[in-house]
């Protein structure tokens, strides 16, 4: 489950797959925007999303949602985009659910 700040998103939503060096954003708590290959580099040090990293290793491509200005909203279900994280000031918010069983 991701939560967004619906009002940093711009326009439709698309849930697509792309190569992890294809995919590029500034992940939350995260200095760089980086691309999800480099991320999960650095994430292999965070012990809280360590373990859900293997539900993507070694796939060639990885979920992203992105809005239409091609803006990063989350690479599900490891983690969140910096850009439309949630604020004190947040007003609206977006909820995306995914998951990996489609029962």
């Amino acid at each position: 489950m991701g939560t967004h700040d619906l009002d940093k998103v711009f326009g439709h939503i698309t849930y697509e797959a792309h190569p992890p060096e294809d995919i590029m954003f500034k992940a939350l708590k995260q200095e760089e925007e980086m691309n999800a290959e480099e991320l999960f580099e650095v994430l292999k040090q965070d012990i809280k999303l360590k373990p859900y990293l293997a539900i993507l290793k070694d796939k060639s491509h990885y979920p992203v949602f992105y809005d239409e200005n091609r803006t990063v909203l989350s690479l599900p279900p490891i983690i969140n985009s910096d850009a439309t994280k949630i604020s004190p000031e947040t007003k609206n918010c977006f909820i995306e659910i995914t998951g990996t069983d489609e029962n």
